[in-house]
């Protein structure tokens, strides 16, 4: 390839998706899988690729059925991607998301705690009679 190795590569889109994602996994494979649904379809495409390239070039007699062209390709799309993605961000989002579901369930609680406040007071008013 022209200036950096496949193994190279696969070993920086790796890093990434550890880095911005917590990917788990062995090889690029596990960790595109791991993190399948919070990257764009584009994304995944040229990461899988990415991963179908290296398997074939660890491969002595398939070493040369990659397209450097287009890993090279992939590989900036994927880095330009990855690289704009701001830690940060998703998990003040990931917060906020935990801190509205829990605000929901305690105002649904207190509804319902109403409801059955309400029911009771009318339960001994109408017994009283």
């Amino acid at each position: 390839m022209y200036k950096t190795s496949l193994g190279s590569v696969t070993k920086e889109i790796e890093d990434l998706l550890v880095e911005k994602f917590s990917a788990k996994g062995r090889n690029l494979n596990e960790k595109i899988r791991s993190v399948r649904r919070q990257l764009p379809r584009r994304i995944r495409d040229h990461a899988a690729y990415l991963a179908e390239a290296e398997s074939r070039w660890r491969n002595p007699k398939r070493a040369h059925q990659y397209d450097a062209k287009r890993v090279l390709e992939a590989r900036k799309q994927c880095v330009r991607h990855l690289e704009k993605i701001d830690c940060a961000q998703i998990r003040a989002r990931k917060r906020l998301a935990w801190f509205t579901g829990a605000l929901i369930n305690v105002f649904i609680l207190l509804l319902l705690f109403a409801y059955m406040a309400h029911k009771l007071t009318m339960a001994s008013g109408a017994a009283g009679y």
